[in-house]
């Protein structure tokens, strides 16, 4: 168990996870460490962690409290609900009960993410914690606002030309394993909604300049991911021209 652990550890430093080794869905009686069967390792999580109480559930509480309630799986997006194996533990079961592969998570992406892990390096969705800095530094993840009535956004991944090949393999990966396109597009749909009717209200008396500078200040708070849905929705509609621009008092706006 301890040599699990350094391994750990090293894969973290070449950001190489899959290349642990892994063991074959089922056959809960095979031995994994020492006397421990797949199926000992696997209750270590669901009987003695989850399912207990005391020491062991208080570390899964204050693991679930970690990203103060925001999934960061999808940039806040989700409330977290549960915490998901970054490694599965039906395929790495030896990590069942380890910190450093228990990431608070939200329904929608342990979900979506499901029980299976790729096996190559291009196939790992990122980790919240312990991955390069510059997948939560640099802007990867861009929407696009179409003049239409109502407003439609929608999300691309775009990754930085300067990045690695893998890296943006990587991004694109957990971008479409998440399902981040869909899913933002359906929050940033009320949201875009609200700020049209405070455009056309309370709003109102701004310059244009002073409503892009108002949508660049939301863009940029710190309280959120750079790459969540509502600091890049806020980008989007700040650099969007016709949308500074538009009166949306006026029953004609979307038309050219």
């Amino acid at each position: 168990m301890a040599q699990a652990a350094l391994d750990f550890t090293a894969a973290t430093a070449t950001t190489s996870w899959v290349n642990l080794p892994r063991v074959l869905r089922g056959n809960p009686d095979r031995i994994i460490a020492g006397t421990l069967t797949k199926k000992n390792l696997m209750a270590l999580y669901s009987e003695y962690m989850v399912g207990a109480s005391g020491t062991p559930r208080k570390i899964y509480d204050d693991l679930l409290l970690t990203p103060g309630g925001l999934c960061p799986f999808c940039g806040g997006l989700g409330q977290v609900h549960t915490l998901d194996h970054y490694l599965p533990k039906a395929n790495f079961p030896i990590y069942s009960v380890s910190p450093a592969n228990l990431v608070p998570c939200c329904r929608d992406c342990n979900t979506g993410k499901g029980t299976s892990i790729g096996t190559q390096l291009c196939e790992q969705t990122l980790h919240p914690y312990l991955d390069d800095d510059k997948f939560f530094t640099d802007r990867w993840i861009y929407a696009r606002a179409s003049r239409t009535d109502p407003i439609v956004v929608t999300f691309s991944c775009s990754p930085p030309a300067n990045w690695g090949l893998l890296d943006r393999q990587r991004a694109h990966q957990h971008f479409v394993t998440y399902g981040l396109a869909y899913r933002f597009a359906l929050q940033s749909g009320a949201e875009t909604a609200r700020v049209v009717g405070l455009r056309s209200n309370s709003l109102k008396r701004l310059t244009n300049a002073d409503f892009s500078e108002y949508l660049l200040e939301s863009a940029g708070s710190a309280g959120f991911d750079l790459n969540g849905w509502n600091r890049t929705l806020y980008a989007a509609l700040a650099n969007t021209p016709w949308f500074c621009h538009a009166d949306f008092n006026d029953p004609c706006w979307h038309l050219d």
